[in-house]
C-alpha cells in the first residue's frame, strides 16, 4: 500500500496542470496515475487542435482562459508549446461585424485587448484562410494563440516532476475506495494507492469513475469533426505563422499546422456517445454522413480547403456540461473526492491554477467556487443535463 497527500487520476493536459500548479504552490506530495504509457495522449488532449482563445460570453471562462495564456507563457518553451499568434474571427455580414466593436469593448471589460479590422486587413492577417469575396472585416485579438497539447502536456508533467510530483503511467484505476463514506485513494488492478484527495481529470471517462463513489458528474460526451488538408506547396514545417481564423457565424474554425491546414465545425446535429470503463480513446470513427452538408459548407467557405483536397479526418470526443463551464472543487457530498472535468486545453492551465488553490486553500482563486461547483446541477434529471448540454452544442463556439 502506497500513500500521498494528493492523487490525480489522469494525465492529460488538465491533469498534467493541477499537479503542475500544485507543486508550484510547494505542495510536492502529488502522485498522478494515467493507464497510458507515457508518450501517449489517448483521451481529448492528443486529438484537441490547440486553440488558446480568451474572449468569451462567460466570465469565467475568459478568467480561465487568460490565467491558461499566462501559464503556457511561462513554460519552457523547447520544444515550443505555445504561439501567440493571435485570433481571427471574420465578419461575413453586417451585423456580425457591429457585433465585432460591442465585442471589442466586452474585452476591454476583461483586460483582453482587441480591435475590429477591415475586409482588406483581415485577408492579409491570414490570406490562405480568409474568403477575400465574403469578410467584410473582423475582429483581431493578438494575445490569443495556439498549443502544441501534446507538447503542452509533456512539458507541464516534466515540470511537476521537477517539483516533486510523481507520475505512474500503465497504471489503470479500476476503482474508488470508499471508506466510511469517504473516498481514501484507487484501486489500480490489485493495489491500493491511498491518498488525503483524489482528483479525477479523466475527461469523458469522469462520470464512469464518479459514479463508483455514487457520485452523478452530469456531463455529455459529444463527438466533433476535424479535418486537414494534404501538405500544400510552398508550406514548411512552421507550426502557425498566422493569426487562428474563426467565422462565428458559420461556426468553423481553422489553423494552420506544418505543412497542412486543419478545420473544425459545429454546425452539425450534436451527436453524443456513452464513455464506458471499457473505452480507451476518445477518438470515435468518423462517418461523413454524421456531420451532414456542414462539413461541406465549413470547406467551402475556407480557401485553402478549397484549393487542396482532405487527406485527414479526426472524430473527436469532448466533454459539454449544461452551461458550458467546468467542473472545478470537491464533490459536496463525498469527502476526499475532487474534479477537474469537463475543461478544454483553452482552460486547462486556469483550471489547474483554480483546484489546486482549493485544495491547498492558498489564498482566492481566480474564480467564483460556486459557479464552477461540481454539484451545481444536482437538481436536474438525467433528461434535462442531456438535453440542455447537447442544445448548447453549436452555442459553445460562442462561449469559447
Amino acid at each position: 500500500m502506497t500513500a500521498a497527500d494528493v492523487l490525480v487520476v489522469g494525465a492529460g493536459v488538465v491533469g498534467a496542470s493541477v499537479a503542475y500548479h500544485l507543486t508550484r504552490l510547494g505542495h510536492d506530495r502529488v502522485t498522478v496515475v494515467d493507464a497510458r504509457e507515457r508518450g501517449v495522449l489517448p483521451g481529448s488532449t492528443g486529438l484537441a487542435p490547440g486553440l488558446v482563445g480568451q474572449l468569451s460570453a462567460s466570465l469565467e471562462l475568459a478568467l480561465l482562459a487568460k490565467d491558461s495564456v499566462a501559464t503556457f507563457r511561462t513554460l519552457p518553451q523547447t520544444p515550443p508549446v505555445f504561439w501567440q499568434v493571435g485570433c481571427l474571427e471574420v465578419a461575413t455580414s453586417p451585423g456580425r461585424l457591429e457585433q465585432a466593436h460591442h465585442d471589442v469593448e466586452h474585452g476591454r471589460t476583461l483586460g483582453i485587448e482587441a480591435r475590429v479590422v477591415d475586409a482588406a486587413e483581415a485577408v492579409a492577417l491570414a490570406p490562405a484562410l480568409v474568403d477575400a469575396e465574403r469578410a467584410l472585416g473582423g475582429l483581431h485579438i493578438p494575445s490569443d494563440g495556439a498549443a502544441d497539447p501534446v507538447a503542452l502536456t509533456h512539458t507541464l508533467v516534466a515540470a511537476a516532476e521537477r517539483g516533486g510530483a510523481a507520475f505512474r503511467w500503465n497504471t489503470p484505476v479500476r476503482a474508488l475506495e470508499i471508506e466510511r463514506g469517504r473516498v481514501v485513494g484507487v484501486r489500480a488492478g490489485e493495489e491500493l494507492i491511498k491518498a488525503g484527495a483524489v482528483v479525477l481529470a479523466t475527461g469523458i471517462w469522469g462520470p464512469v469513475l464518479a459514479a463508483e463513489a455514487g457520485v452523478r458528474l452530469p456531463l455529455v460526451a459529444v463527438q466533433h469533426p476535424y479535418v486537414f488538408t494534404a501538405e500544400v506547396d510552398g508550406l514548411d514545417d512552421t507550426p502557425i505563422d498566422t493569426p487562428i481564423v474563426r467565422y462565428p457565424e458559420h461556426a468553423v474554425y481553422t489553423r494552420r499546422h506544418g505543412r497542412r491546414y486543419g478545420l473544425g465545425t459545429y454546425a452539425h446535429a450534436p451527436l453524443p456517445v456513452a464513455p464506458t470503463a471499457a473505452l480507451t480513446s476518445a477518438e470515435t470513427p468518423f462517418r461523413e454522413s454524421d456531420f451532414g452538408a456542414g462539413l461541406t459548407e465549413a470547406t467551402a467557405l475556407v480557401p485553402a480547403f478549397r484549393n487542396a483536397p482532405l487527406n485527414g479526418r479526426v472524430n473527436g470526443a469532448f466533454a459539454l456540461t449544461p452551461d458550458e463551464l467546468p467542473f472545478v472543487g470537491r464533490a459536496a457530498a463525498t469527502p476526499g473526492l475532487w474534479f477537474a472535468e469537463a475543461s478544454w486545453v483553452t482552460h486547462a492551465g486556469g483550471v489547474g491554477r483554480q483546484l489546486a488553490h482549493l485544495l491547498l486553500e492558498a489564498g482566492d482563486p481566480l474564480v467564483d467556487p460556486e459557479r464552477l461547483a461540481p454539484d451545481r446541477f444536482a437538481d436536474w434529471t438525467d433528461a434535462r443535463v442531456r438535453e440542455t448540454s447537447l442544445a448548447h452544442y453549436r452555442g459553445i463556439y460562442d462561449m469559447h
